[in-house]
């Protein structure tokens, strides 16, 4: 019961800051989608529980939890304005922790060029990039992680590169709680004329009552809290039993021995998920097995005129 009170009041609290800032963001606005579509069903949340590795590129930390090598690809649609957005990852352990690697890319295509005169020159496309490389370690209870990424955007035929550096922090409270904090930019150029990107701060936390059943809460500080973005999300998997490979989330298959393609389809799970991102809502399903996790995340638009209602598809392969 102490614990659930303990988690109240940080849920209270995190509603009480978000209502007091207001939104901003500038440089490297595109980092701030997400790639998984099980974290953007869930409201973009995971920063506390999302052990698999697309938590390359939400915290790092959480990648200590990761016991396979994990390839995951995903993809964005129905952004309007000729956007898209794509990402992968890749993770494996090593003697010392977890390894990881991703790349996150948008595109924005058919640009109407002008000239000095206003004269129409042709159109041009513009591709932001984002690279990092993530490492991860288990101190008993207590997860820490590091990312440096290096960003790299070209507009027409004019390229600039930037990096940035990611720190996260991952504590398993008990088997029912996890508390995540990661520092997203810690330092960071991203263009390499000097330009800040926007740094993040993010206390999360997630609570799991039952077996497949996750409650999850982020809190983005952005510049310091100078404004900040509350992200809710709830989930539950659908076949989840009294499995002891199952990890301290409570929501993955842990698989230890040598898995085949012949029973790559089996311990099937079904998910589904909802949230709330700044008060736009997403919801989502998912589809899992031994090998390999399949999930959909449809999410909707803060403000139409700068994004539509969409789609992210990932898939996720474990070996």
């Amino acid at each position: 019961m102490k614990n659930i009170k303990y988690i109240l009041i940080a849920l209270i609290l995190m509603v009480s800051l978000s209502s007091v800032f207001a939104e901003d963001n500038s440089a490297a606005v595109f980092t701030r989608l997400g790639i998984d579509a099980r974290s953007i069903g869930m409201g973009g949340t995971g920063g506390a529980f999302l052990d698999n590795v697309s938590s390359t590129y939400l915290n790092p930390a959480v990648l200590a939890d990761v016991k396979r090598i994990e390839l995951t690809t995903s993809t964005r649609q129905g952004m309007g304005w000729d956007r898209g957005q794509n990402a992968v990852a890749l993770g494996f352990m090593i003697p010392t922790g977890y390894v990881a690697a991703f790349w996150q890319g948008a595109t924005v295509s058919d640009f109407y060029g002008t000239d000095a005169s206003d004269q129409y020159t042709g159109e041009f496309d513009n591709a932001d990039h984002l690279f990092g490389i993530s490492y991860a370690a288990k101190l008993g209870k207590l997860n820490m992680g590091i990312t440096p990424k290096m960003y790299l955007t070209s507009v027409a035929d004019d390229s600039k590169t930037g990096y940035g550096l990611d720190l996260g922090m991952q504590y398993h409270l008990n088997r029912y709680f996890n508390l995540g904090f990661v520092v997203r930019d810690v330092v960071s150029d991203y263009d390499g004329d000097g330009t800040k990107v926007p740094r993040e701060m993010i206390p999360s936390i997630a609570a799991f009552p039952i077996p497949g059943l996750i409650l999850a809460a982020d809190l983005v500080g952005e510049d310091d809290f100078a404004s900040t973005r509350l992200k809710l999300g709830v989930e539950y998997w659908l076949g989840v039993g009294d499995d002891n490979e199952i990890g301290s989330s409570l929501s993955g298959i842990r698989i230890k021995e040598n898995a085949t393609w012949t029973n790559i389809l089996s311990k099937t799970q079904a998910g589904i998920r909802a949230g709330i991102n700044d008060g736009a809502f997403s919801a989502g399903v998912g589809l899992r097995f031994k090998m390999l996790e399949m999930n959909y995340a449809y999410q909707m638009a803060n403000d139409e005129s700068l994004m539509n209602d969409n789609h992210l598809y990932s898939l996720l392969l474990r070996f």
